[in-house]
């Protein structure tokens, strides 16, 4: 018997694959953030929005607990996503996830996406919206 896929599936077209679309989230989007966890966000032009995490040994601990924090991620992605707008999500983990409660991790995450639409939708016009700018390293 075949089972019918749920419509909140997290499908590789959810997902950001590669890293010069990390890289563009980075450079060019917009930034929210807290002790938990920062988020970029950039619109992607496609009808639906896509995650991407950086979570890391050094921020979060060994591979058990990474695991368990990107299991979240997704899990709280999954589920907004319906209320989501088109954007690229990035979600990186900052030394503050290590050892955060399930609770805990919920409500940032909750609240870092709310802010991060906001900020998106009210920074389309800001100057750094555009191609990276050199930093002052590569210019000399």
């Amino acid at each position: 018997m075949a089972v019918a896929p749920t419509r909140n599936a997290f499908r590789p077209e959810h997902r950001l694959h590669a890293g010069a679309e990390y890289d563009r989230a980075y450079r060019q989007g917009v930034r929210a953030g807290d002790g938990l966890f920062a988020v970029n966000v950039i619109a992607n032009g496609l009808p639906h929005p896509r995650l991407g995490m950086s979570v890391g040994a050094k921020t979060v601990g060994n591979a058990v607990a990474r695991n368990r924090v990107r299991r979240l991620i997704r899990e709280i992605f999954r589920h907004a996503r319906v209320e989501l707008p088109p954007l690229d999500f990035v979600v990186s983990s900052r030394p503050g996830a290590r050892g955060a409660t399930r609770e805990a991790i919920i409500a940032s995450l909750d609240r870092l996406f709310a802010v991060a639409v906001r900020k998106a939708s009210t920074d389309t016009a800001r100057p750094g919206a555009g191609p990276a700018k050199a930093s002052p390293k590569e210019s000399t």
